[in-house]
């Protein structure tokens, strides 16, 4: 059997390792040889009078990183305060609600609905998709009395969701929501932001003279599984026994609003025949 030769030698480190690696041990085994790289593995201490030269250096860009963050929290500090601001002006508009009265249009047909909101000034934007129409029903905006309709119906169209939070509030004072279904005979719905109650049960309390529900009985407001508040009652048209439930929440499950009041509601007016 041939023995194996220069099992074990020094030779000088391959040029791509570089000086530092100095004296490398190798085998050869056969044909075959083997670096040994135990000497390019060891820790390199990095000289004590460099690391005194570095320290400059790392306090300059700690303060630089420091004076970066203290700037952009400042910015972003007063582009909140700023947003806040326009909020609140936005909101501080001299526009009525002015609510329709939802047994007035119980039985209705659509276009003597849509003919009691122009009779009534209303400027409305006629929010109604396919299905809508699929369904023989509509979904219409008011808008408020001192913006330009063409703006308003082009924001609306775009989806009050999709705004930021000052064109929100901009956008949901003085104004209302009417959607009709007639999937199962009529169903009304009406929504809208009540920016002056205090809590659920004082906005169905405001819901409720507005609508003149003389029956509610403010006693019996529930709530649902996701903690809305609502109340429910019946009043009778011509021959007809017509449900009504209103339903509030706070405004923040619906819109995000910075600086909008924190008790702010979203209210829901719902009506359809009694089964």
């Amino acid at each position: 059997m041939p023995t194996q030769a220069n099992r074990d030698q020094n030779t000088q480190a391959p040029a791509f390792l570089g000086k530092q690696a100095g004296n490398i041990s190798m085998r050869n085994e056969g044909p075959v040889r083997y670096l040994d790289a135990s000497e390019i593995g060891s820790t390199i201490e990095f000289p004590r009078s460099e690391r005194k030269k570095l320290l400059p250096i790392l306090a300059i860009a700690i303060i630089i990183s420091a004076a970066l963050i203290f700037a952009y929290n400042a910015t972003v500090s007063q582009d909140v305060a700023r947003t806040q601001a326009l909020v609140e002006e936005a909101l501080d508009r001299d526009v009525s609600l002015d609510l329709p009265v939802m047994r007035e249009f119980a039985g209705k047909s659509n276009e003597d609905m849509m003919k009691a909101f122009h009779e009534s000034g209303y400027n409305i934007y006629d929010n109604s998709n396919e299905e809508d129409r699929n369904v023989d029903g509509f979904d219409v905006f008011k808008i408020a009395s001192d913006l330009d309709p063409d703006v308003a119906a082009a924001a609306y169209a775009d989806g009050l969701e999709n705004m930021g939070p000052v064109d929100q509030a901009r956008y949901l004072l003085g104004s209302w929501r009417f959607i009709v279904s007639r999937v199962n005979d009529a169903e009304l719905r009406l929504r809208y932001a009540d920016f002056d109650s205090t809590d659920a049960k004082e906005a169905i309390a405001a819901a409720i003279e507005s609508q003149g529900f003389e029956d509610a009985d403010i006693a019996d407001i529930a709530e649902d599984t996701m903690g809305n508040k609502n109340l429910s009652g019946t009043f009778e048209k011509g021959k007809k026994k017509y449900e009504y439930t209103i339903s509030a929440c706070d405004l923040s499950q619906v819109y995000e609003i910075e600086g909008a009041p924190e008790n702010a509601q979203f209210v829901g007016i719902r009506v359809n025949v009694a089964n």
